[in-house]
């Protein structure tokens, strides 16, 4: 369980919601995936070069709400400048934007609201190369958000099949098939 922001309780309920949040012994899942997509490139020069098979995409959601616009703009609004407050004041960023069976929040809206947000931090929206990413998930049950760098470099956007694929890892039992395939051969 990563923080979340915009409880939809009380005032009294949602400081101390955040002040057990701050309490947690638990990273923020996107530092988990950093420490996942870290892993598996240190165990690229590993003897067994093995990847977890059933793992593609690791889409981490650090900041959780409502799935509707004035939520996500509160949420949004508390969370993200703590998020790119050690940013550079030439740092870009872009938005990664997933909509699954909700039109509560287009990312039209979304866009602009971050926008508003970022506005007084000097950061420019930049489409290719951005330093940020900040992505939001929106579905029935929530809307969430991260802001992360390295998206489309380190993270490979989040996709560790295609790290292992770079970096010349295979799956646990792909190999084995492959082995199968060459001693059937040499018969």
């Amino acid at each position: 369980p990563g923080p979340s922001a915009g409880s939809g309780g009380g005032q009294a309920e949602g400081d101390a919601g955040k002040e057990a949040q701050q309490e947690a012994p638990y990273p923020p899942p996107s530092a988990l995936v950093e420490r996942v997509f870290a892993s598996h490139r240190a165990g690229a020069s590993a003897a067994g070069r093995r990847i977890a098979r059933f793992v593609v995409r690791m889409l981490p959601l650090d900041f959780v709400c409502s799935p509707h616009l004035k939520q996500f703009q509160n949420a949004a609004a508390a969370a993200i400048p703590k998020a790119l407050a050690g940013a550079p004041p030439d740092a870009t960023w872009y938005l990664n934007f997933q909509n699954r069976a909700m039109s509560t929040i287009k990312r039209e809206d979304a866009l602009a609201v971050l926008k508003d947000i970022i506005r007084p931090l000097n950061m420019e929206l930049s489409v290719c190369d951005a330093d940020y990413m900040i992505i939001v998930e929106v579905n029935p049950a929530l809307c969430g958000f991260s802001v992360l760098r390295g998206y489309s470099t380190d993270l490979f956007e989040c996709n560790l099949q295609a790290l292992c694929a770079s970096e010349g890892l295979q799956a646990d039992d792909e190999s084995s098939d492959e082995d199968e395939d060459e001693d059937e051969d040499e018969d």
